[in-house]
């Protein structure tokens, strides 16, 4: 079933409802890119069993996941975890005009992720040679502004909506391709014009399938300026 006829089947069962929750919202969605590599790595010299004990590559993910869901706070609050990435929004009101204080919020948190990944990584003397890759790992970043319904599913909620489904299709884009091996910020139109910076960074766009054409900005998360 796709998302939005889960959101037409929300609104359906309750109108009054899905109008309370139902707004504008910026999505950010902050993806830890390396750590799959990173994981096989670690299971391949610990096993995946954990007869020997729970690898200490699972509390570096809690830590490192930790600094961002605190970092974007108290801006965007924590949707859900989605395995290696964040998924926060926060109402566009709230937002909107102050761009320059989102984006260095966004830089001050990857500032954050940088010292969890420094603490994490271990001792010369560590004798697995799988964890020392959390050196490696990185942060990207999508920021999106668009509808998104606030909808109970099972015992917790979700946000659902097109906006939704786009910052997700953002995740794999060819910006790498382009700027290379760097962590960035992709912020699209919609979000930077709103937010009063649409001349951010470096233009560029994306085109799915399902999404058409997406244009935005890229920040460089590990320069100094705006």
């Amino acid at each position: 079933m796709t998302i939005i006829r889960l959101v037409a089947q929300a609104v359906r069962a309750d109108p009054a409802a899905a109008g309370t929750t139902a707004g504008e919202r910026y999505l950010l969605l902050a993806d830890i890119s390396g750590y799959t590599v990173f994981m096989s790595g670690v299971e391949e010299e610990h096993g995946a069993d954990f007869s020997q004990g729970i690898p200490a590559a699972y509390s570096i993910l809690a830590d490192l996941l930790d600094s961002v869901v605190e970092g974007v706070r108290p801006d965007l609050e924590l949707v859900k975890l989605e395995g290696d990435a964040v998924f926060a929004a926060a109402p566009a009101a709230g937002l909107d005009g102050h761009g320059e204080h989102v984006i260095q919020t966004i830089r001050e948190t990857y500032r954050s992720f940088l010292d969890a990944r420094t603490r994490a990584i271990p001792s010369h003397d560590h004798v697995c040679s799988a964890c020392p890759a959390v050196a490696h790992l990185d942060l990207k970043v999508i920021l999106h502004r668009g509808q998104a319904v606030h909808q109970s599913v099972g015992s917790g909620s979700d946000l659902l909506g097109p906006a939704v489904t786009v910052a997700h299709r953002l995740l794999k884009n060819s910006i790498r391709a382009r700027i290379g091996a760097r962590p960035y910020l992709f912020i699209t139109d919609a979000a930077a014009t709103a937010l009063g910076v649409p001349e951010i960074g470096l233009a560029h766009g994306e085109e799915y399938a399902d999404a058409g054409q997406v244009r935005g900005r890229i920040v460089e998360l590990a320069a100094s300026g705006p």
